[in-house]
């Protein structure tokens, strides 16, 4: 029983701790976060740009 007890404990601590990386640090995560979307918007916005200068 006492196993079982210290386990159960184990594993809510590191489930709890997944959450708090996930949510604070959600690239560590391999989540795509507020960071990631805005250099992946930027990307494609240069992206746009290169490709209107080469079609002139």
């Amino acid at each position: 029983m006492s196993l079982v007890l210290t386990m159960s404990i184990f594993f809510i601590i590191v489930t709890l701790i997944f959450i708090v990386i996930a949510i604070f640090l959600p690239e560590w995560m391999g989540i795509t976060g507020k960071k990631a979307k805005k250099i992946i918007e930027e990307q494609q916005e240069d992206s746009k740009k290169s490709d209107d200068e080469k079609k002139h």
